[in-house]
C-alpha cells in the first residue's frame, strides 16, 4: 500500500513492529528483507511517490520534483552544490547508475581507525551477490559508451594510463542520456522498480509526502516516531502523523539522518552525531573540441568510463588519489559551469556539442561537520561546514593538471574548469597555470553527491554513533543504514555501498 500526502485529510496514530525513514539506497533495501521475514514495515518518505511517465526530461521541473531543496542545497560558504535525492527510491532515482565497491583498503583503513572487525570483503560476499543480483549489476554495454566517455579511455591507452567501463544496474537502457533528472524508459533498477515494490508485494506500507521529526521514547521499549504530512513541493506542514513502533531504521541520507536524532535529543548521549562529514567533491572539468567534432555528451551512459591510473589504494589506505570520469546526460548544469560571462559566456555555451564533461573525483578525508535549526512549522535548516584540507587541495591541482594532459591528448582545443576567474588553457604548455587555481566561494563550483560520515560506525560512543551492527551505541532499537556510517568517505559512489551495508545489517537483525 503506497499513501500519498494528499490522501491524508485528517491527523493520524498508525502503529507498526518497524519504521524505515527514507526510501533510497539503505531504507529501500531494509524494507524489502523486513516485509520478506514478516515483519510489519512502514516507510516513510519526505519526497512525493513518481513514475516514469512524470519524467519529462526538463531540468526546471525535475530538479524541483525529485531533488532536495531542488538540487540547490550547498555547503554554508556556498562553495560546494550537496546534491540528494528526495522521492520515492530516492538517490537511486537520480543517479548516473554506477555500481562500485568499497576498496578492499578502506575496509582496512575502517577496522583499524574505528574497530569495525567483521567489516571485510569475505563477510560482505554475500550482500554484494545479493544486491548484484538483485539490481541486474552488470558492465555497461559498449554501445551505451558515449564519445564523451569513449575518448577519455582512447586517450588514457595512448598516455599508457589505467582505465575501464564501469558496471551499472541499467536494463533496458534506450540511451537517452536523462538518467540525472529520473529515467522515462525505466531503464535503471532503483529501489523504485525493485526493493520497493517488492516490500509493497510482502505487507509493508509505504508513505509519501511525510517528513520524519523526532523520535520519542515510550515506556516499554516503544518508540512514537512524530511525522508531518507535507504538501507536495513546497513541503509546507499540513497535519501530523504518528507512528507507534518497536523498532526503527533511519536511512535519511547523512544530512537528515543527525538532524532526527538531535532533535530526539539523543546527541547529548552520542557526541559524534553530525561530526565527521566527508563530501568527495567533485570539480567539473570541460574540454571544447574543433567544430564538426562532435561529442554530444547527452546521449548514451553518462558515466560509464573511468581513468584510474592514479587511484591510491595503498600508501594513502584507499583515500588518497584521484579519477578522472565521464559526465553529462543534461545541459543545464555544463552550462552552469562554464567560464566567463555575457559574451565569452555565450561562446563556450554555442559550442555545447563540441564540448566534453569530466568529472574529477577527489576521495577526502573527514573534515566537516552538520548543525540544525527548525523553522517554526518544524522543517530542518541544515549548515553543512566543510573544510577543505590542505593535502586535498594538492591533489586537486594534480588531479587538474593529469586531467588536462588527457583532454588535450583526446584532441581538446582548450581546457576549461569550473571557475569563473580562471581563464580555459589553451595548450598543454599552460597545465603549470593549474597552481594559480583560486578555490573560493563565489569563483569555483563544486558537487558532492557523495556526502558520507555523520553517524560513523565503530566501536565505541566517544568515537561513533552506530556499532558495526549500524544499532545506535545507546542500546535503542535504533538503526542507521545510509551513507552517514561511513567512518570515512567511501572513497568511491555510494549507492552499492549503502545497499551493501544496509543488506549485511539487515540480515544480521533478522538473524539474531
Amino acid at each position: 500500500m503506497i499513501v500519498q500526502g494528499h490522501e491524508v485529510a485528517t491527523e493520524r496514530t498508525l502503529r507498526t513492529h518497524t519504521v524505515v525513514v527514507g526510501s533510497g539506497s539503505g531504507g529501500g533495501v531494509a524494507a524489502f528483507h523486513l516485509a520478506d521475514a514478516g515483519v510489519d514495515t512502514i516507510v516513510v518518505e519526505e519526497g512525493g511517490y513518481h513514475v516514469a511517465s512524470e519524467f519529462n526530461q526538463r531540468e526546471e521541473d525535475m530538479y524541483p520534483m525529485l531533488y532536495r531543496s531542488s538540487g540547490q542545497q550547498t555547503s554554508s560558504d556556498g562553495l560546494i552544490n550537496v546534491m540528494q535525492g528526495s522521492c520515492y527510491g530516492g538517490g537511486t532515482v537520480i543517479n548516473t547508475s554506477d555500481c562500485v565497491p568499497i576498496p578492499s583498503e578502506v575496509l582496512a583503513h575502517w577496522r583499524g581507525l574505528v574497530g569495525v572487525t567483521d567489516w571485510t570483503d569475505r563477510n560482505l560476499a554475500d550482500s554484494y551477490r545479493r544486491v548484484h543480483r538483485f539490481i541486474n549489476v552488470r558492465r555497461n554495454n559498449q554501445s551505451l559508451v558515449n564519445r564523451n566517455n569513449g575518448m577519455l579511455a582512447e586517450a588514457a591507452n595512448k598516455l599508457g594510463w589505467k582505465s575501464h567501463v564501469m558496471d551499472s544496474n541499467r536494463k533496458g537502457c534506450v540511451g537517452s542520456g536523462y538518467c540525472v533528472v529520473g529515467c522515462s524508459y525505466d531503464g535503471r533498477l532503483g529501489t523504485n522498480l525493485t526493493y520497493l515494490p517488492w516490500a509493497l508485494e510482502k505487507g509493508a506500507s509505504v508513505y509519501t509526502d511525510l517528513r520524519c521529526d523526532r523520535i520519542e521514547r515510550l515506556s516499554g521499549s516503544k518508540y512514537r516516531v512524530h511525522c508531518t504530512v507535507v504538501e507536495r513541493g513546497t513541503r509546507a506542514a499540513r497535519l501530523p502523523l504518528r507512528i507507534e513502533c518497536s523498532r526503527i531504521i533511519l536511512s535519511a541520507s547523512s544530512i537528515h539522518t543527525p538532524a532526527i536524532l538531535v532533535r530526539s535529543g539523543l546527541n547529548t548521549e552520542l557526541p559524534q552525531i553530525g561530526k565527521n562529514l566527508t563530501l568527495q567533491p567533485q570539480l567539473g572539468v570541460l574540454s571544447f573540441f574543433a567544430d564538426g567534432q562532435d561529442i554530444i555528451h547527452w546521449r548514451g551512459a553518462p558515466q560509464s568510463v573511468a581513468v584510474h591510473e592514479f587511484d591510491d589504494t595503498t600508501e594513502a589506505l584507499g583515500l588518497g588519489g584521484f579519477r578522472m570520469e565521464g559526465w553529462g546526460g543534461v545541459v543545464g548544469i555544463p552550462t552552469a559551469l562554464l567560464p566567463g560571462f555575457g559574451r565569452d559566456h555565450k561562446r563556450f555555451a554555442a559550442r555545447m556539442r563540441n564540448m566534453s564533461v569530466t568529472a574529477l573525483l577527489v576521495p577526502d578525508r573527514p573534515s566537516g561537520e552538520v548543525s540544525f535549526q527548525w523553522t517554526e512549522d518544524g522543517r530542518v535548516l541544515p549548515k553543512i561546514d566543510y573544510v577543505m584540507t590542505a593535502e586535498w587541495k594538492q591533489r586537486l591541482l594534480r588531479g587538474m593538471k593529469r586531467a588536462g594532459e588527457l583532454l588535450f591528448t583526446a584532441g581538446a582545443r582548450e581546457v576549461a574548469f569550473a571557475n569563473q576567474a580562471f581563464p580555459p588553457l589553451t595548450s598543454p604548455d599552460q597545465l603549470g597555470r593549474v597552481d594559480q587555481f583560486p578555490i573560493a566561494p563565489g569563483v569555483a563550483s563544486f558537487v558532492s553527491a557523495h556526502n558520507q560520515g555523520t553517524c560513523r560506525m565503530g566501536s565505541s560512543k566517544e568515537e561513533s554513533v552506530v556499532d558495526q551492527n549500524l544499532r545506535l551505541h545507546t542500546g535503542d532499537n535504533i538503526y542507521v543504514m545510509d551513507a552517514s556510517v561511513m567512518p570515512t568517505s567511501a572513497s568511491t559512489h555510494v549507492m552499492i555501498p549503502i545497499m551493501v551495508a544496509a543488506d549485511f545489517a539487515v540480515h544480521r537483525m533478522l538473524e539474531s
